[in-house]
């Protein structure tokens, strides 16, 4: 079961920057943080005009939600890890996102936010059963890096049972975050469903 729902969306992700992350992908992650605040009742600075994201449901770890961002539905999923290692570090909101956005060239967009800043050039290993993804990352966020398959890793996702992210903080702690992937499958099919 996911937990704190209310921390699902974490400080930070105003200072993503990548060539893989364009301004509207950006833009997006920010405005999604903010209004996860006001729907959540947090003190925050939402605003009324803020549109806040409509959820699409539960799905035994994964959320589900939608939004409208400059007249086009967006989808989106995430989820928090079941555990962190190592224990007792000082890290802001962990979560993995798929985002679905079929108005855009790159339509799917897996990105993990490590709740702090990666090392300079560092890279990110995703473990799913025997198959290991090395992600590309850029300050808080790692993601597939360009000429990558957003696809291959979501497939693996969908198709098992658990999966295990590995990266490097500035600071060379070596962190792992373990994440269920049960109900992945029916989440990704939703925000599919709800964004086509």
């Amino acid at each position: 079961m996911i937990r704190n729902e209310e921390k699902l969306i974490g400080p930070g992700v105003e200072k993503i920057s990548s060539r893989r992350y364009s301004f509207p992908m950006t833009r997006f992650l920010v405005t999604i943080f903010f209004a996860t605040l006001a729907v959540f009742s947090i003190p925050g600075p939402a605003t009324a005009q803020q549109q806040e994201p409509r959820a699409l449901g539960t799905f035994t770890d994964w959320l589900a939600y939608s939004w409208i961002e400059n007249g086009n539905k967006v989808c989106y999923m995430l989820s928090r890890p079941l555990k962190s290692t190592p224990q007792g570090v000082n890290r802001d909101d962990i979560y993995i996102m798929v985002t679905f956005r079929p108005k855009s060239k790159s339509k799917e967009e897996v990105s993990h936010i490590p709740g702090y800043p990666y090392m300079d050039k560092s890279t990110v290993d995703v473990l799913i059963g025997n198959r290991k993804f090395v992600l590309a990352t850029n300050n808080e966020v790692a993601w597939v890096p360009e000429g990558g398959s957003d696809e291959k890793l979501i497939n693996a996702m969908r198709s098992g049972s658990k999966m295990v992210v590995k990266g490097k903080s500035q600071r060379g702690t070596l962190t792992v975050d373990s994440y269920s992937l049960q109900g992945f499958t029916a989440a990704y099919q939703q925000i599919r469903k709800s964004c086509t």
